[in-house]
């Protein structure tokens, strides 16, 4: 009896850290990539709870705003452009692996789907 409820603890423990969400909160090397063409630049992310938000662009001063949504090690974020600018994408969907979050991006009017990966930069 004793082994089977320590088999169910470690079990549910195993199942709870599976799904505890990760912290995204840092800066991020950024790297979009479609057909040929390559894109980098970087990521500031905030996390609250299962909330994101930060900015994301070419270099730390040329910035736009976004949020997202953190469930486990899935992140949803969404650009907000700057009045007059465009961003490389509207949305994108990633998966956390350590220090390094991958997925791919859409952009409102295109049917394609670019990759990015994110690093964190340590400091």
């Amino acid at each position: 009896m004793k082994t089977g409820t320590m088999l169910l603890c470690l079990l549910m423990c195993a199942l709870a850290a599976s799904n505890a969400a990760a912290d995204i909160t840092g800066r991020w090397k950024v790297t979009i990539a479609l057909g040929d063409q390559t894109i980098t630049g970087v990521a500031l992310l905030r996390q609250t709870g299962d909330e994101v938000t930060g900015s994301i662009g070419a270099d730390e001063r040329n910035q736009h705003p976004l949020d997202g949504v953190v469930k486990g090690n899935l992140i949803t974020l969404t650009t907000h452009p700057r009045p007059g600018r465009t961003v490389a994408f509207d949305k994108c969907y990633l998966r956390v692996h350590g220090e390094t979050m991958t997925g791919t991006t859409e952009r409102t009017g295109s049917s394609d789907k670019a990759t990015i990966e994110l690093v964190r930069v340590k400091e």
